[in-house]
């Protein structure tokens, strides 16, 4: 209060427990806490007003990105249940709260795609897009997902006038239309100096 930080929500990532027989994923879990005191009206909402519901709904949104984008990326992956639960992660902050159970570390089905780095990047993206699909419906905006790195960079230099011509190309995003460059910003650094604006 007062210091006019915009915290949207918070967000908590766990490996969930829990093992399958049948090599099968444990898939994602996630947690939220809809209300903490029956009789008080303060921690039933957050710091701005909104229903300790928001939380479930900032949930639902990541949890259902996740699900999208891994099924189409690596096909099945399981959507376990949305926990109503009273926990300090979710319970102590003032702002839409979730424990996310991304996965389980002692299943090995989970574990061989925990450390696959590809994985890891669709997963994170997943987050990163459901966090923006609410942070703009919250707001009433536009949801404009960031494009995907640049491929193909290349740089030809001219031995006459030592001048680069550089190259690349937009890479498409499949999981997401949105994410089309409009333009490119190519900053620049001469010997040890800092890149300019």
């Amino acid at each position: 209060s007062g210091l006019c930080v915009p915290i949207e929500m918070s967000l908590a990532i766990h490996s969930d427990a829990g093992v399958t027989k049948d090599m099968s994923h444990i898939g994602t879990l996630g947690v939220y806490t809809s209300q903490v005191n029956n009789t008080d009206t303060i921690e039933r909402s957050t710091s701005a007003g909104l229903s300790r519901l928001t939380s479930r709904d900032l949930l639902d949104m990541i949890i259902t990105q996740l699900n999208h984008d891994i099924t189409k990326q690596y096909g099945y992956w399981n959507r376990r249940s949305m926990w109503d639960k009273n926990y300090g992660e979710t319970r102590v902050p003032y702002v839409p709260s979730i424990i996310l159970e991304m996965l389980s570390h002692q299943n090995f089905s989970d574990m061989v795609r925990g450390h696959d780095p590809w994985f890891k990047f669709v997963f994170s993206r997943a987050i990163y897009k459901g966090i923006l699909r609410y942070i703009s419906a919250t707001h009433g905006c536009p949801t404009i997902v960031q494009p995907l790195p640049v491929h193909g960079l290349a740089a030809q230099v001219d031995a006459v006038t030592h001048q680069a011509v550089l190259s690349w190309s937009p890479t498409p995003d499949e999981l997401e239309p949105s994410a089309v460059p409009s333009s490119y910003v190519v900053y620049t650094s001469v010997g040890d100096n800092g890149y300019d604006n």
